[in-house]
């Protein structure tokens, strides 16, 4: 709650903590800080400290960060082999910096100030887009939060959004530099290029000790995925709403309630043809007296059926009042005098006309049924929550729990995560894409919040984790061999297309060299250096672009059973056009990139003028890894 409360406070927090974990490992060397220590403070970075509670919290707060941007489940120990403890603290150091340079500095946020934004904060305000002090206090209570600490947590972020925003670098580049990077990226090419192919027939089928190779030079590829174990429960209204009961008189009031939904207005099908002058209504009405089909009228004056038809509208749909009073007047068949509307002078028919209809309690019984009886359940839906986070309380099985609120319970067995079992196939699971990303930033025995839905609630609990792990060879030995001739055919289009281009670059016309090789030759146009498409893939465009005009180069297909041979024809730059929007989004793009670049900068200034040191014995007890 307390990131989401940040977000809508748009506070730095989420910009800087969550979004640079990569520009944290260059700002500084962590090894060089360490020292030997004990107690519970992991760094002091000046007069500020960091706590090994702190860390742990805010490494677990990424990883659920990371699984719900990406979908991809990660563990603790494998976010560790990637780095990512280390990138956490030093972000944590990062804040902690600023922090310091605030206290040097003596400033101060307002109670006032505070106060204000959190009566403007959506998060805490009522359906009348009120503060709600008791939503207030109870959000804060759900989260294991008091005012005290919402309000010390708001204060340090206005703090250190004043701080960095004096870093935020909002100058524009110079024009010269935005017109280089304008033309490198419009810079157009024409190509005349050929495919030479190759069939896995002209390898060599793969050996047991090239299949060995690959399978340990490539273990990854090898390697089953990480599986969890998942228990679940679930209520919605549909899952309860077998237990709901009704009365006749409480049916009755339903319909009372919802009659008007039950009501359908009149609906006519109005033939309508409309005339410049009241005079050539009148004539055109003559006609129609004198037998004259109302659709051979239109039709005389131009008009198409389709024209002169409003199928099906009620009253409202007309937008003319005049034309509707007289259309849904008329008796059906009957034709209208000249009808003078606000915008023209017009004929009209009713063709069909469909009256209102109030449908009556036993017409709809069997459907408002069905419907009173899911309003009741989600009115229930908030009780049957309360009792199961009572049990979960009490330590009370999932099982048990479900068999007791007669809500449904599935353990899944093993799902890695994207929601596949061990054989590859899709399982079916309640809330898919939410239930997975929860469950793989969850650990075993960690006791997790339900997952809130529109009309309900998702509980979850992690029973195991397998560990990925690389797969017998015996097992993978086909997929493995597959490899080594896919890899073979690449080589030997590389080879063929080296082989090609080094002929073109000694003289021989590119028709020759395209008959020798039994491929007719194509003509693309207008190729830009960053764009691609099904014929020109990234890896032909980049060499495209890497030659000069009229020059040679070759590029493998992706999926290496050929090469694309190409020579460069004219080269296009585009004028430039300082006040086009693509100038501008260019522009925009270098003042950022200078901004973080600004940023980046300032905090490590800060972090040098302070002093960092972290305590060792600390680090490795929360890490479980050595020091570098």
């Amino acid at each position: 709650m307390m990131e989401s409360m940040r977000n809508a406070a748009k506070s730095w927090v989420a910009k800087l903590l969550i979004g640079l974990l990569a520009v944290s490992f260059g700002v500084w060397g962590i090894a060089d800080v360490f020292r030997n220590g004990g107690g519970t403070t992991l760094a002091h970075v000046g007069s500020a400290e960091i706590s090994g509670q702190e860390f742990s919290q805010a490494f677990n707060q990424y990883l659920q960060n990371l699984t719900r941007q990406t979908g991809q489940g990660i563990t603790p120990e494998e976010a560790r082999k990637l780095g990512v403890d280390r990138a956490v603290l030093n972000d944590l150091i990062q804040s902690a910096a600023v922090d310091n340079q605030a206290m040097k500095m003596k400033l101060a946020v307002s109670n006032a100030l505070l106060v204000r934004e959190a009566q403007q904060n959506p998060a805490f305000q009522g359906a009348d887009g009120k503060f709600d002090a008791e939503q207030f206090r109870r959000l804060l209570e759900t989260n294991g939060a008091s005012e005290a600490i919402y309000f010390a947590e708001q204060r340090r972020g206005r703090l250190r959004e004043a701080l960095v925003g004096t870093a935020d670098g909002d100058v524009l580049p110079p024009q010269a530099q935005v017109e280089a990077q304008y033309l490198y990226r419009n810079e157009q090419r024409d190509a005349r290029y050929f495919v030479v192919k190759t069939a896995d027939s002209e390898v060599s089928a793969a050996t047991d000790d090239e299949i060995k190779a690959e399978y340990e030079a490539n273990p990854a590829a090898y390697t089953a995925p990480e599986y969890r174990s998942i228990a679940v429960m679930k209520v919605e209204p549909a899952d309860i709403v077998a237990k709901v009961e009704l009365s006749e008189a409480d049916i009755a009031a339903g319909y009372d309630k919802y009659k008007s939904e039950y009501f359908t207005p009149e609906k006519r099908t109005i033939l309508q043809l409309s005339f410049p002058t009241l005079e050539e209504a009148k004539a055109a009405k003559d006609k129609l007296t004198g037998g004259m089909d109302f659709l051979a009228l239109a039709k005389e004056r131009g008009f198409a059926e389709a024209d002169v038809t409003f199928a099906d509208k009620t009253k409202g749909d007309f937008l003319d009042p005049a034309i509707a009073d007289a259309a849904f007047a008329l008796a059906e068949g009957a034709v209208s005098e000249p009808i003078k509307g606000g915008l023209a002078t017009a004929l009209l028919k009713a063709v069909k006309v469909v009256p209102e209809h109030q449908a009556t309690l036993d017409e709809v019984k069997t459907e408002l049924t069905d419907r009173l009886k899911l309003d009741r359940a989600r009115e229930e839906i908030q009780a049957t929550y309360d009792a199961i986070e009572d049990a979960r309380a009490a330590s009370t099985k999932f099982e048990d729990i479900a068999a007791k609120a007669s809500i449904p319970f599935q353990l899944i067995a093993a799902s890695d995560a994207q929601g596949k079992d061990k054989e590859g196939k899709d399982l079916d699971m309640p809330h898919k894409a939410e239930l997975l990303k929860a469950a793989f930033g969850s650990d075993v025995g960690v006791e997790n919040d339900a997952i809130s839905l529109d009309d309900g609630y998702v509980w979850y609990e992690v029973r195991e984790v397998v560990p990925s792990a690389v797969k017998p060879l015996d097992n993978v030995k086909a997929d493995a061999a597959r490899q080594v001739i896919a890899n073979k055919v690449r080589a030997k289009s590389e080879e063929k297309a080296k082989a090609l281009v080094a002929k073109l670059t000694a003289g021989t016309p590119i028709e020759d060299v395209a008959k020798e090789a039994g491929a007719t030759i194509a003509m693309a146009q207008g190729l830009k250096r960053n764009e691609s498409d099904q014929v020109f893939d990234p890896g032909a465009v980049a060499a495209l672009f890497a030659i000069p005009e009229q020059g040679y180069a070759y590029a493998v297909e992706p999926d290496g059973k050929g090469a694309k041979v190409m020579q460069s024809q004219a080269v296009l730059l585009q004028a430039f056009d300082p006040a086009s929007a693509d100038s501008k989004a260019i522009a925009d793009q270098m003042k950022t990139q200078s901004a973080n670049d600004l940023q980046s900068a300032y905090l490590a200034a800060l972090q040098k003028d302070a002093g960092v040191t972290i305590n060792e014995a600390l680090w490795r007890q929360i890490s479980g890894t050595q020091t570098q």
